[in-house]
């Protein structure tokens, strides 16, 4: 028993590193979309942003591996009186954190007006509160989790909505009150979906199957060449997010020393790099870097810069007294 929580500790923080490497590189990617389209630039940021749309629903899938866990105890009253706080702490924090931080740099640095969207919630921050929607639901999660064939169930019929859905996709955005109850439903059975991969002794047979699956899903994403095959809530996208969840649990023990240590000397600090790497992204000069190098190389360079730069920004935080919690 010892052993296998050792091991599935290890494959989640392996998974939670990343999954916020490919957060931020997804937040890369996205100025090389703004190119001109079939421009050389852009097809290296469609296809770079295609290979790591699994980053979000890998997040929500390790939650899911967690709350859902029958052998873990997980009190709704510590979910609403600790879970979630804190997320909306952070969220908060940031929200007025990035909206000062922006005014300062474009109004009073580059002597721009202000404008009313640089005061909402900073891009990244979508994240937070949708989280705390699907922590609400976990008693209803965990209910379902706890039957095999009802959680069997739900996820091919969430499969067989994520496909039909991907083709109003557009429609329903416009709609905010549906696009909402959509996001709850694309997230919670992610959340679902972790718990049943992490749960499952897969034969080899049924690895290939899933490694199968995963390359048929990258395939349609960056196969698509268009915004619209990188949305998470997808078949494809679901299908690359559970290949690579199921190859790094399988393989988790297979990984070198100085990966783990790493792992081990990031892994406490990567809630923090995820709210703070958009920082240095607005700070660090990336067109000298592009400048410098081919775009297929620039946009993962770019990627470890700021990842490195907003680890060690985030220890720096951690150690003020009364602070550290916004990034904890």
């Amino acid at each position: 028993m010892v052993g296998q929580e050792t091991k599935r500790i290890a494959y989640l923080d392996i998974l939670r590193v990343l999954a916020t490497l490919g957060v931020i590189f997804i937040h890369i990617t996205a100025d090389g979309l703004s190119c001109l389209t079939m421009s050389y630039n852009w097809y290296v940021a469609m296809v770079g942003d295609g290979l790591v749309r699994w980053a979000v629903p890998v997040f929500v899938m390790i939650s899911g591996a967690l709350f859902l866990n029958p052998e873990k105890t997980v009190l709704y009253k510590n979910v609403l009186t600790k879970k979630v706080p804190r997320l909306l702490t952070a969220y908060i924090a940031w929200w007025f954190i990035y909206a000062a931080a922006i005014v300062v740099v474009w109004h009073f640095l580059k002597n721009e007006p202000v404008q009313t969207d640089w005061v909402m919630p900073h891009y990244h921050l979508w994240f937070l509160p949708m989280l705390i929607g699907v922590y609400l639901l976990i008693p209803v999660l965990r209910k379902i989790a706890s039957d095999r064939k009802l959680l069997v169930s739900v996820l091919l019929i969430w499969a067989v909505y994520l496909l039909v859905i991907f083709v109003f996709t557009n429609e329903i955005k416009r709609i905010t009150p549906l696009y909402v109850v959509h996001i709850l439903i694309g997230y919670s059975g992610y959340f679902l979906l972790g718990y049943y991969l992490s749960d499952t002794i897969f034969s080899r047979m049924q690895r290939v199957s899933v490694y199968i699956l995963g390359i048929i899903g990258i395939m349609i994403t960056i196969g698509g060449l268009d915004e619209l095959y990188l949305s998470y809530l997808s078949l494809h996208v679901a299908m690359m997010s559970a290949a690579l969840f199921v190859f790094v649990k399988e393989n988790s023990t297979n990984i070198g020393v100085r990966v783990r240590r790493f792992v081990d000397y990031v892994k406490n600090d990567l809630f923090g790099i995820y709210l703070v790497h958009p920082m240095w992204l607005m700070l660090v000069n990336k067109d000298i870097i592009r400048d410098l190098c081919n775009h297929a190389v620039s946009l993962p360079l770019i990627c470890i810069i700021t990842f490195v730069m907003s680890l060690y920004m985030v220890k720096i935080i951690r150690k003020i007294p009364g602070v550290r919690r916004i990034v904890e």
